[in-house]
Order: C-alpha cells, then structure tokens, then sequence
C-alpha cells in the first residue's frame, strides 16, 4: 500500500521563517557576545566553587582570570592546585595531565622529594608514614610536611559544565 506524506507550506510559515534568519544574520554578532557571556558565567561559578572547597594552603591565594573571551585561574600554586602534586596527586590525577598547556613532571619526581625512613623522624610525627614520600614548604612561617595534594581541576571542571550547557544556551538566546 503506497502512503503519501505530505509538508503544506502556509506563506505565514515561510514569513516567520524568514524573519527568524533575517533577525539571526543581522544580530549574530550580538547572540555571539550574550552567548559567550552566558557561557563565561557558567565557567566562573564553576572555578568559584572549586576553588572554595579547595584547601591548598599557600601564602599566594590563586585568583580568577576573567578576559573578554577567557576565563581561567592563576598565581605560582595555580598549576599544583588544579593537576595535583606527589603521592596524593598520584592517587587522585587530573584526567587530562599529560596534555597540560605545558609539560609537566611526573608525581612524586624533583630533587626535594624523599621518603620517610624513620618511625621517629619529624615527618612521621607529621603523619607522614614509614617509606612514604613528602617534601616540606614553609607557610605562614611554620614547616609543613606533605606528600602532596590531589588534583582540584578547578579548569577541567569548568570546561565540562560548559559544554554540557553550551547547546541549551544557545538554543536559548537563539530562541529569543
């Protein structure tokens, strides 16, 4: 049995139509910038909300890079913060850490990184335990014993709430 199928076009609908492309071509630099700004803000509540549950101590906070067209985090722990450093960095990596914007070294490698090798070192009362490796820092004067941190992906967070948003924005704006 042949069926047929069949799209009536009403004058009315091609006219909408037509308004709808006349209005998104003459304003695509304005949905652009809206659609950019949208998804920007998107990305800071991200950082922002990262970067609060974070708990790296550092005498130079990391701050928010909010550009024109850019967003991101910075400051000299920035890196350590958001791919994770030593031992716990190791257990808890970034996803993306072999393809950072700039090489980085393997966990657990430098020349102040060594291991624990007594039940009765200052780093085993500091928690560190036996065998383990650390290094030590100086914050707000006071040595701190550490194996490291875990990776925060403050960015890589960022970057994938707003790409599981980006479609729903721009239907939106687009839509208005």
């Amino acid at each position: 049995m042949m069926m047929k199928i069949r799209i009536v076009f009403k004058k009315t609908t091609i006219s909408e139509l037509k308004k709808k492309y006349e209005y998104i071509a003459n304003n695509v630099d304005k949905l652009e910038e809206t659609i950019i700004e949208d998804l920007k803000d998107i990305g800071l509540k991200e950082i922002q909300s990262s970067l609060n549950s974070s708990n790296f101590e550092t005498s130079e906070p990391i701050s928010i890079i909010d550009e024109e067209k850019s967003i991101g985090i910075k400051g000299t722990q920035a890196l350590y913060d958001e791919y994770g450093t030593g031992t716990v960095g190791a257990n808890n990596p970034h996803p993306e850490k072999d393809s950072a914007p700039i090489a980085l070294n393997d966990y657990n490698s430098g020349s102040t990184i060594r291991p624990n090798k007594s039940n009765n070192s200052n780093a085993s009362k500091e928690g560190i335990p036996l065998n383990g490796l650390y290094w030590t820092y100086k914050f707000e004067g006071k040595k701190i014993y550490t194996q490291g941190r875990p990776a925060g992906m403050h960015i890589y967070k960022a970057k994938n709430k707003i790409k599981s948003q980006k479609d729903k924005i721009i239907k939106k704006r687009v839509g208005e």
